[in-house]
């Protein structure tokens, strides 16, 4: 084993290479082993386009779907403690278009494990921007929202309810709707009160209109809103539904990152926010390869490289950011990346993060 200065100064070289071979412009990298925080760095920019401006490990990124796992399936997680929900519920019952057919075998569990048959994405962003030139304004107000609401609403299955693993966006999309329809509080609103404040965790969503000041990763130089994209979500349903969805949209650093897994972990060891019984229910596995709100690692060419193990959970986002949570090994990985900037078809991230997880676990674990 390696002398713990050498272990960091192996992982750092990875990531600097990230920044130069183009990866990303940067990164901030959090590793926690042990319950204990061993690696928090920052790497390369945070912008690049159209000037350059450093990354710091208070950066804040654009966290895209580690906001399903976060925020979702967070309060999803409070609401069944509390008898206000069941993850046997259909959705039926919540929402009339899901009344008959095959939709209605449709479960909020399956919406959170991704197997509710509904397709991954569908650009109702479009139809929104449509509206928007036909009504200035309407695009991120509470019209805009609803209308995506609706949308995703009649969206139809492409696959029957339990038979595959499909993963949906829309299917989060709908479950934030059932929250706000049970508790007549905005998701962005209810997280607060209910998990941030009370971890004490700055963690946030950018409401478009009422956006948040501070040090921000930027990510797309986006051709339908004709700028770089840098506090304001990047995701095109969310930006359109103003800025908070349970799919997407939510903002925070490393060490905020960090601190709702912790609540989490605490959870499922019976010390947490969520119902001991119910966070393990969330991070067990069920059928598929899908939790509930969480993911597993792929059997081949996982993002959590070659030695996570089969008990492990995390996420992906698609700015570039992520985080895995082995169990077993008490190991923690949080990768915050702005691969988007300027341009999202820059997927080399793909073959860099089961990289920098296995040289973490190689180094780290003993």
């Amino acid at each position: 084993m390696l002398p713990f200065g050498l272990m960091v100064d192996l992982i750092s070289q990875k990531m600097e290479e990230g920044v130069t071979a183009g990866v990303f412009p940067g990164g901030v990298l959090l590793v926690a082993y042990e319950e204990e925080i061993r690696l928090h760095q920052a790497f390369g920019f945070a912008q690049i386009v159209p000037t350059k401006v450093p990354l710091t490990t208070s950066t804040f990124f654009d966290l895209a779907s580690l906001t399903k796992p976060l925020a979702t399936a967070s309060l999803l997680g409070l609401l069944i403690k509390r008898g206000t929900l069941s993850l046997e519920d259909p959705v039926s019952k919540f929402i009339p278009e899901y009344q008959g057919g095959d939709k209605s075998g449709v479960t909020l569990a399956h919406l959170l494990s991704h197997r509710s048959g509904l397709p991954d994405w569908r650009p109702y962003y479009e139809e929104v921007i449509r509206q928007d030139k036909e009504s200035p304004g309407f695009l991120g107000s509470g019209a805009a929202k609803e209308a995506v609401y609706q949308m995703a609403r009649h969206e139809p299955l492409v696959a029957a309810p339990g038979t595959c693993d499909r993963y949906s966006d829309i299917g989060f999309i709908l479950l934030a709707e059932i929250i706000e329809k049970v508790t007549d509080v905005p998701l962005d609103q209810l997280c607060t009160n209910e998990i941030f404040s009370k971890l004490e965790c700055p963690i946030f969503f950018q409401r478009l209109g009422k956006e948040r000041a501070g040090h921000f990763a930027a990510t797309e130089d986006c051709p339908w809103r004709d700028e770089v994209v840098c506090g304001k979500v990047h995701d095109d349903n969310a930006y359109a539904m103003g800025g908070v969805s349970g799919h997407a949209g939510l903002f925070g650093t490393a060490q905020d990152v960090y601190t709702m897994v912790k609540c989490w972990q605490d959870s499922i060891k019976g010390d947490g926010l969520i119902d001991a019984q119910i966070a393990n229910q969330f991070v067990t596995r069920r059928e598929g390869n899908f939790l509930l709100g969480w993911d597993t690692p792929s059997p081949h060419h996982s993002s959590s490289g070659r030695f996570f193990s089969p008990s492990s959970f995390g996420h992906l986002g698609y700015t570039g950011t992520s985080l895995w949570v082995d169990p077993i090994q008490s190991l923690v990985v949080i990768l915050l990346t702005n691969r988007v900037h300027p341009r999202r078809d820059n997927d080399r991230i793909k073959l860099f993060r089961p990289e920098i997880h296995d040289i973490i676990y190689q180094e780290m674990v003993h």
